[in-house]
């Protein structure tokens, strides 16, 4: 029989540095299965050239040829969801019949959840008549018994994991807030990121921070956000995104426009955020 393999992988944000894990070797390993079921399938056609008609028909000579259709990759996807673009596509193709086999890694790269991933291995796949590889856990769908105790102790595990590596993510989290570290990747407008006895902090703009102090003061005396908006664009105060590109905070024409203008959503987020004091500073 002729195998038309698709190769999956897949990698989560939190193992983005992780080598073991990375798509090059998780495509190198399946790659690699790969030629050396086709190197057992050559060596077995070699020796049964040798066998009489009879020793031919009490030994199975048919091998398993595998031929590779396609490499689908999931990149920072984690495995707790199967709505990943390259999964679902391998999905398609494999109802379409363009791949029936399909080798990975090791099962938490098909996915982490125990429930899902049991139904993928144990029902749609067969169903589909798709034969599973996961070459590191050593399973083989075309050779292994449906509902094998230690398929699903390794799914078991995997949901674990991923729910263990959520909750690490979290505390972490929370323990650097306590401490006061801004865990944002930019800075707001109105504050700029800086490095104290090795946290990250956010420590007050000047330039940008008056420009809050004026939006603060208008909207003390009655103006509306979207009024405030256009007394932003009247002054030629840059949009946040403009002035995080270039450092001006005003244009230097005051009648030179902008790509971005202001909103009225934009100005209430400033400034609800400014009041209610959201933002972790040293």
């Amino acid at each position: 029989m002729e195998y038309l393999v698709g190769i999956y992988a897949r990698l989560s944000v939190e193992h983005g540095n992780a080598k073991d894990n990375s798509i090059q070797n998780q495509i190198r390993l399946a790659k690699q299965w790969l030629e050396e079921q086709n190197a057992k399938l050559a060596q077995k056609k070699i020796r049964c050239e040798s066998l009489s008609e009879k020793q031919k028909e009490e030994e199975i000579c048919v091998a398993d040829r595998c031929r590779l259709q396609d490499i689908y990759v999931d990149s920072g996807c984690s495995g707790t969801t199967f709505r990943r673009p390259q999964f679902q596509r391998m999905l398609e193709d494999a109802q379409e019949g363009k791949i029936n086999c399909i080798v990975c890694k090791d099962a938490s790269r098909i996915g982490r959840d125990y429930l899902r991933t049991g139904e993928y291995l144990e029902k749609i796949f067969p169903l589909m008549g798709v034969r599973v590889v996961c070459v590191s856990d050593g399973y083989d769908s075309g050779r292994e018994m449906p509902g094998s105790l230690a398929g699903n102790l390794k799914n078991l595990m995997n949901e674990w994991y991923a729910k263990d590596i959520g909750r690490r993510v979290r505390l972490v989290k929370q323990q650097k807030k306590a401490q006061g570290c801004y865990l944002g990747s930019k800075a707001p407008y109105g504050w700029q990121i800086i490095y104290c006895d090795g946290r990250r902090g956010l420590e007050k703009d000047p330039p940008a921070y008056e420009v809050i102090k004026q939006m603060a003061e208008r909207r003390q005396q009655g103006m509306s956000y979207r009024q405030i908006a256009g007394w932003l664009e009247q002054n030629g105060v840059n949009t946040p995104e403009h002035y995080r590109r270039t450092g001006e905070v005003y244009r230097f024409e005051y009648g030179e426009k902008q790509r971005q203008t202001w909103e009225a959503s934009g100005v209430r987020r400033i400034l609800l955020s400014h009041t209610r004091g959201d933002y972790h500073t040293t």
